[in-house]
């Protein structure tokens, strides 16, 4: 067999390899979420939906497990807030704040402590943990402690002449109490219900 032969050989033998990793590795992601009532920093009472999803990858060797961020949504609100653990890396750390820990941090043009004072980028604005005192999203597991310590700079604001809601969690200095559950899957849509947008809810007045 010439060397070209072997090296087309050699090449479709490395295709079929990978390819049959490929197959044989599989994903298996796991939906975690929670949805309560509670009031935004402008008063209102609104529902908020609390979710986040863990990956395992099933490869050759061994299991290699992966978490999302976990986000908090507000009923009417374009503005979701996203929290990350020391997983994600340095640049998702809060400035001064533990290394460890499962955090949101400020947008000095979107955010302002809870008295309503500026603040720089990337300061502590929240905080996720459970009953466990878990600081990394692979661990979290039932009634979480949501924790949040900056409002919104505006809650409200226009753009091409349709008002477009901001608003987050009111912050407090006792954390929320959050129960939780999982279901395996990964369409968010589909698994977890929906926070209504409906007119009569957010936009009374229309």
């Amino acid at each position: 067999m010439g060397g070209k032969a072997k090296k087309l050989v050699t090449v479709a033998i490395l295709a079929s390899f990978t390819l049959l990793i490929s197959a044989c590795a599989t994903t298996d992601y796991t939906t975690h979420y929670g949805l309560f009532t509670a009031e935004t920093s402008a008063g209102e009472v609104r529902q908020f939906r609390i979710y986040w999803q863990t990956l395992r990858y099933e490869g050759w060797k061994k299991n290699t497990f992966r978490a999302m961020p976990l986000v908090l949504e507000t009923q009417c609100s374009k503005r979701d807030v996203h929290f990350y653990d020391a997983s994600f890396g340095t640049g998702r750390r809060c400035f001064g704040a533990p290394a460890e820990g499962i955090q949101f941090c400020s947008r000095s043009d979107l955010d302002v402590d809870r008295r309503g004072l500026p603040v720089e980028n990337n300061i502590l604005c929240g905080t996720v943990t459970d009953r466990a005192g878990s600081t990394d999203l692979l661990a979290l597991d039932g009634e979480l402690l949501v924790t949040i310590s900056c409002r919104p700079k505006v809650t409200e604001r226009t753009a091409n002449g349709k008002k477009i809601n901001t608003d987050y969690l009111v912050s407090s200095e006792i954390p929320y109490v959050v129960s939780t559950k999982q279901i395996q899957g990964a369409d968010i849509e589909l698994l977890i219900p929906e926070l209504s947008s409906h007119s009569s809810i957010c936009d009374p007045d229309y």
